[in-house]
């Protein structure tokens, strides 16, 4: 289970990088008066609800006490 942990934190860390650079590029050669920032917006909060809620079911797992 803990491999399971350890690759969802390294997923967790690429998909991060991965989302600032897409956001960064959007922001930056965005077109302006476009739906660029609503749509920036709705993207993090959408991916920190979902990040949240799997932290959530993580934590509420009973995990061995050994590792």
């Amino acid at each position: 289970m803990l491999i399971l942990l350890i690759s969802y934190i390294l997923f967790l860390v690429g998909f991060v990088i991965y989302s600032f650079s897409g956001i960064y590029h959007l922001w930056r050669f965005g077109y302006v008066g476009d739906l660029t920032k609503p749509a920036i917006f709705i993207y993090i909060f959408i991916s920190a609800s979902v990040i949240t809620l799997s932290f959530i079911a993580i934590s509420l797992r009973s995990w061995p006490s050994g590792f």
